[in-house]
């Protein structure tokens, strides 16, 4: 029983008329002892389900806050989509194993590694910390980008890796941009103008809220992880902040760095989709600035391996930086300025995004959170102030 009034129940065996009776006598006691208002059904060991079985999940699922079945067998499924309970039900089929060892390692990124599945495909196999919710959102994140005109990768399938999950996708034939400065570092100023000029055109794309989530929702997240770190006013002037950043429905990538962006055949592909959304495209300005300007910054460590997160030395970054926000905004005069004013919403990102990371130890996020009073919360009006001129420059 979970503390969200959740349940899982694991079925095994047949239900049809000779004992639909007694399965939902059953699930109704169960449920009724748990307290639960959510349900998942893990099918892993179901074999076969008729009508009268579905009649009994039905009315289960009108009277239920959630109704989830799971790991469905080929054959169950099919009986779930024939009759339209897929449609009705949130029917998940179980997942094919995949096992990796011995592939070739394409790339390894914050959130899992990627491997050369077959001559067409390769698979991302996530952290094991990673829920399945979060790797189909993602999928599903790829798919709308995709149905939009965003170049990216195909989704194919969610499997199981072990204690992981992962998702296959189309292999592409290409080399991220990190890899392809780091090969021939004279690439750095292409990179970085064919970078600026494909964000353009992907901030141009309308998006809907039901297309693709709210991409304000992973900096709120941020906040919401290191709330205990501050006092409840500081809390409070934090979320403020993120509150006054006006809302728009342009396409927002949310974690758009060299490493994020694949090159093939002179063309640039997007990858890692998975905090995508509908929102400000000043969004991605706030956490590029941070990637380029700031990783390193809260230890003063910086080095060229604090840039293994993108893959590029520091002046590699400072020369990619320079042309990038160059291209996009038009001038070196107007990168300059919104440079200026990004720099403490880009300290406002970083922090929240390391102190919310499991990865950055306690002991740091003292000195970040002060970091965070000097760098943001002493400045808070002013970075108010600023978003009029800063959407001005972003001239969309």
């Amino acid at each position: 029983m979970g503390n969200d009034g959740s349940l899982t129940i694991f079925l095994d065996g047949r239900v049809d008329s000779s004992n639909a009776a007694q399965f939902e006598d059953r699930l109704s006691a169960e449920l009724k002892n748990a307290g639960a208002t959510k349900l998942t059904l893990d099918c892993a060991e179901f074999e076969y389900v008729s009508s009268a079985g579905l009649r009994v999940l039905l009315k289960l699922a009108r009277r239920l806050q959630s109704l989830r079945v799971d790991n469905v067998s080929t054959d169950v499924y099919d009986i779930f989509d024939v009759t339209g309970f897929t449609q009705i039900l949130d029917v998940h089929k179980a997942l094919r194993k995949v096992d990796v060892s011995g592939l070739e390692l394409l790339g390894e990124g914050a959130n899992g590694k990627v491997y050369r599945l077959t001559p067409d495909e390769m698979i991302k196999v996530f952290r094991p910390e990673l829920s399945l919710d979060d790797i189909e959102a993602e999928r599903e994140a790829s798919r709308q980008a995709f149905l939009l005109g965003v170049p990216c990768a195909i989704p194919f399938d969610t499997v199981r890796c072990g204690k992981s999950y992962g998702t296959i996708y189309e292999l592409l034939n290409a080399v991220t941009l990190s890899e392809r400065i780091t090969a021939d570092p004279s690439t750095v100023g292409d990179c970085a103008e064919q970078s600026a000029k494909v964000l353009r055109s992907l901030h141009a794309i309308d998006v809907s809220q039901d297309m693709l989530p709210n991409a304000m929702h992973t900096f709120y997240g941020f906040l919401d992880g290191i709330a205990d770190d501050f006092a409840e006013d500081e809390n409070r002037e934090l979320r403020r902040l993120l509150d006054a950043i006006p809302p728009a429905n342009r396409f927002v990538h949310n974690d758009y760095h060299p490493k994020n962006v694949m090159y093939t055949n002179g063309e640039l592909m997007i990858i890692d989709l998975g905090g995508a959304g509908s929102g400000n495209p000043l969004l991605d300005w706030i956490h590029t600035y941070s990637v380029f300007n700031l990783i390193g910054s809260g230890t003063g460590a910086r080095s060229d391996n604090e840039m293994s997160f993108i893959g590029i030395t520091y002046g590699d970054c400072d020369r990619f930086w320079k042309v990038f926000a160059q291209t996009y905004f038009g001038t070196a005069e107007r990168a300059e300025r919104m440079s200026t004013l990004l720099e403490p919403w880009g300290w406002l990102r970083y922090l929240s995004a390391s102190m919310w990371h499991p990865r950055l130890p306690k002991e740091y996020h003292p000195m970040y959170a002060q970091l965070m009073r000097n760098n943001v919360l002493a400045h808070a009006d002013q970075m108010v102030a600023a978003l009029d001129e800063m959407m001005e420059l972003l001239a969309l």
